[in-house]
């Protein structure tokens, strides 16, 4: 049996996987009931209908490829929540176009166990850099930036 850390662990890859295959079921099964992904500056899809929504925009690409190490997880003495942060880099090729988009940054993630599988509960996704992106509603980064220390 996996402990805590192995299962947010291999959820992390799987969250990989089934995005960079384009399985949205498959990616939204990862997610808690009421599940959140807060895609920063304000947008936070909440639950399965707008999840599928968030990651429905992943159709604009005709490949993906997510890569998350780094991984630390922290389970509280509950045993039944944690907290995980991992780096990530995330490399799409544009349909449209053929154009390249790179992202750098980090998931910083809070899991709940329901009925023994490990959930997001809340996902935030804080990026160090990005190339190729197109930012939306007059911003200058399509992401909000990790907060850095001066």
């Amino acid at each position: 049996m996996a402990t805590p850390k192995q299962a947010i662990t291999r959820s992390l890859a799987e969250y990989c996987d089934r995005i960079d295959r384009y399985e949205v079921d498959g990616v939204l099964a990862l997610f808690a009931q009421d599940g959140s992904y807060d895609f920063g500056f304000g947008r936070v899809f909440r639950g399965p209908d707008e999840l599928r929504t968030l990651f429905g925009r992943v159709e604009v690409y005709r490949a993906t490829s997510h890569h998350v190490g780094n991984i630390v997880v922290d389970v509280d003495p509950s045993g039944d929540t944690a907290r995980s942060r991992a780096a990530l880099y995330a490399y799409h090729v544009r349909r449209a176009d053929e154009s390249e988009v790179h992202v750098w940054g980090q998931y910083h993630d809070r899991f709940v166990r329901v009925g023994g599988v490990w959930l997001v509960q809340e996902r935030k996704l804080r990026i160090a850099a990005e190339r190729g992106t197109i930012p939306e509603d007059g911003r200058a980064t399509l992401y909000e930036p990790l907060p850095r220390g001066v």
